[in-house]
């Protein structure tokens, strides 16, 4: 699924970031969400030996799949953390 597909209904997409552990990282991710419709179905995080792990499901109106993925991008090359999606139908 790409998220280019935008005539479809709604689907979800899996964001992880990975960085170093510390405060506010989260709340960072969240505020770059923020100005979307979407929901978040399950936000899951690991934090192991000073390294963070942390993943969001989301559902999202495709229209705006491109402009979270264009701010998720900005986002990690301004913070340094490495960010990745992926897109997949709802099940």
């Amino acid at each position: 699924m790409s998220p280019h597909d935008v005539d479809r209904e709604p689907f979800s997409a899996l964001i992880i970031l990975a960085s170093e552990d510390k405060p506010g990282v989260e709340a960072e991710l969240l505020a770059v969400l923020a100005p979307f419709s979407l929901q978040i179905v399950k936000s899951e995080k690991i934090a192991l030996r000073g390294r963070l792990i942390l993943g969001l499901l989301i559902t999202l109106d495709p229209a705006h799949a491109l402009a979270i993925e264009d701010d998720l991008v900005a986002f990690g090359e301004k913070s340094g953390y490495d960010v990745a999606m992926d897109y997949s139908d709802l099940e």
